[in-house]
């Protein structure tokens, strides 16, 4: 058998960080959340990251998300949550297929979950992957889709642009979701794709 060297090109990385909020705090937010699916939303509004019982949660993702960058070599001034919200998920529920537009990366964080809640599933990026599917046993390398657990207090870090779902869920699924963008230089002065944001 000819050996062979394998390069890992254009990879999509998916970070993933734990918190584990106080018991009060883990009530107070839940709680608000909860509020939201009875005024028949799933969802509550974009503010979450500037409410005092969200702000370690805050700090964690804002910690994160610059180790994140860190590992990626970027260069910004300061990061900005643009967005963080409550979602919540109950027997029977899903979230269809879905980006997060005008951001540049984006995340979810698991307040309560349990063994038979839906996972989070990504898509492969790539439009021309999929065009033949050879029978293969399936692993990350050769995958269209890769899935990561929705357990409690884990979160995952992830560009906005890649495509993700929630499967239908057979129990109550309550998460936390932010879009963050980088303050500083896009492009390379001097060539006219360049902009200050």
């Amino acid at each position: 058998m000819v050996d062979v060297t394998m390069h890992e090109c254009f990879p999509t990385v998916i970070s993933e960080f734990s918190f584990h909020p106080s018991w009060l705090s883990q009530k107070q937010m839940v709680e608000y959340i909860k509020l939201a699916k009875k005024n028949n939303n799933q969802h509550t509004d974009d503010t979450l990251h500037k409410m005092s019982y969200y702000s370690d949660l805050r700090n964690t993702i804002l910690g994160a998300n610059k180790n994140h960058l860190k590992k990626l070599d970027y260069k910004y001034d300061s990061l900005e949550i643009t967005g963080m919200w409550g979602n919540i998920l109950f027997d029977g529920d899903s979230h269809p297929p879905h980006t997060h537009s005008n951001n540049f990366l984006s995340g979810v964080y698991y307040l309560e979950s349990g063994q038979n809640t839906s996972d989070i599933q990504f898509f492969d990026p790539r439009p021309q992957a999929n065009v033949l599917q050879p029978r293969n046993n399936i692993n990350r390398m050769n995958s269209s889709m890769m899935q990561f657990n929705s357990t409690k207090g884990f979160g995952y870090i992830f560009p906005s642009w890649l495509q993700h779902w929630v499967p239908t869920t057979k129990e109550e699924r309550i998460s936390i979701s932010w879009n963050i963008i980088l303050r500083g230089d896009y492009g390379e002065s001097g060539t006219l794709q360049n902009a200050r944001i």
